[in-house]
């Protein structure tokens, strides 16, 4: 089985070449700025690392999976133009515009289809294949197809297919800068990273990224399917991507990586969850969840429920005080001398109300529709905590 994995420095490369074994297969994918979502090497660096990896005849290959509108693609055909494509094995395109591109103006150029947010049902996977004939060297398939959908379309493509086995799961993408509005002006950079928290559920810790290619949003969980490298390998897929880029990634598991795939452990070691700053998952590898999850886009909990539905917490004062926002009518004749709430997580909380104020300060017998007030503050209650008169049967 073949390690594909992302080199981003001389740094990484020198380290990859002192750790690797005897024996291992491996590719190594070399991008820059311009032409890689993700990566924050220069174009300079990366001839610097073209150079390196021609000398010691290593297999490399480059990265264009930016999508672009008209303009800025132009662009980037003239850096593609003027890169030592020779030197690389094959070149890794995701938008349709450069794979046709490199099919008529590079057609000795072997190419890796990158198919992760599109082309899921095999009709699809067949054209691609049958439209780059021989200059397609690899299909790249999506996390999203369980592990029986990826033995039939093994058993079914001509082509080489690879999927990715562990690292971020991408969920959102927007070619907008939707992060940089929230930065001082002082502040704009090319490259943010930030955390993000979602407005219908519990869920936080979303990373975010922002560059020039726009605005990325991750699950708040990793993909590893590094425990069943074995089944993927029976199934005839031989070539297994690592993204090692984010969380000190290449620091941290290179060397289990490594040991893993040239069959020196057989298993990750436990240090790799333990180390990995969030939960690791199989995504839709045992089972393709797709239809339930439609259910579970928005959090039950925090919907509106009208029997004896009040409204909703909308700020909490640590040790102070609650401000709801009355959704109802249900205390317009006199407010409730108990409430009972819901929090986004689930958790149950029952509270006296000896007051109801405004936020003046002004003690309320009453209160209608669209009024905020003041309520006492209790332990575990959170934004979005749905209020009723009293618990739901």
């Amino acid at each position: 089985m073949k390690l594909v994995t992302y080199i981003e420095s001389q740094a990484d490369l020198e380290q990859f070449l002192k750790v690797k074994k005897a024996g291992l297969d491996y590719e190594l994918i070399l991008g820059c700025d311009a032409l890689s979502r993700y990566s924050k090497t220069t174009i300079d660096e990366l001839l610097t690392l073209v150079n390196l990896a021609v000398k010691d005849n290593l297999p490399v290959v480059l990265e264009w999976d930016a999508l672009y509108q008209e303009e800025r693609f132009q662009k980037a055909k003239m850096i593609i133009d003027h890169l030592p494509l020779h030197d690389f094995k094959a070149i890794r395109v995701q938008d349709p515009g450069a794979v046709h591109y490199i099919k008529t103006q590079f057609p000795w150029m072997k190419m890796q289809v990158i198919l992760e947010n599109g082309n899921h049902n095999l009709e699809g996977l067949k054209k691609w294949q049958e439209y780059l004939g021989e200059q397609c060297e690899r299909l790249i398939l999506s996390n999203e197809l369980s592990k029986e959908m990826l033995k039939d379309y093994a058993s079914e493509l001509k082509t080489p297919i690879e999927i990715q086995a562990f690292g971020r799961i991408l969920l959102f993408y927007s070619p907008r800068l939707l992060l940089s509005p929230l930065e001082k002006e002082e502040m704009k950079k090319t490259y943010i990273e930030a955390s993000g928290s979602s407005e219908e559920s519990p869920h936080t810790g979303f990373p975010l990224i922002e560059n020039q290619h726009g605005t990325f949003m991750f699950n708040v969980k990793d993909l590893s399917l590094l425990d069943h490298l074995k089944d993927i390998e029976e199934m005839k897929i031989n070539h297994v991507r690592v993204d090692l880029r984010f969380d000190h990634g290449f620091e941290n598991y290179l060397n289990s990586m490594i040991d893993l795939f040239a069959g020196e452990i057989a298993e990750i070691s436990p240090e790799v969850k333990k180390l990995h700053p969030r939960p690791l998952i199989k995504g839709f590898y045992n089972i393709n969840k797709t239809d339930v999850l439609f259910t579970k886009l928005k959090n039950k909990r925090t919907q509106r429920q009208d029997e004896n539905y009040v409204g909703e917490i909308v700020d909490v004062e640590r040790d102070q005080q609650l401000a709801l926002l009355i959704k109802t009518e249900a205390f317009k004749e006199g407010v409730a001398s108990s409430i009972f709430m819901i929090t986004p997580e689930g958790k149950e909380k029952t509270l006296t109300l000896p007051w109801v104020k405004l936020s003046t300060g002004e003690e309320i017998k009453s209160a209608g529709k669209n009024d905020l007030v003041l309520i006492p503050y209790i332990n575990g209650v959170t934004v979005k905590t749905q209020v009723y008169t009293k618990a739901r049967t």
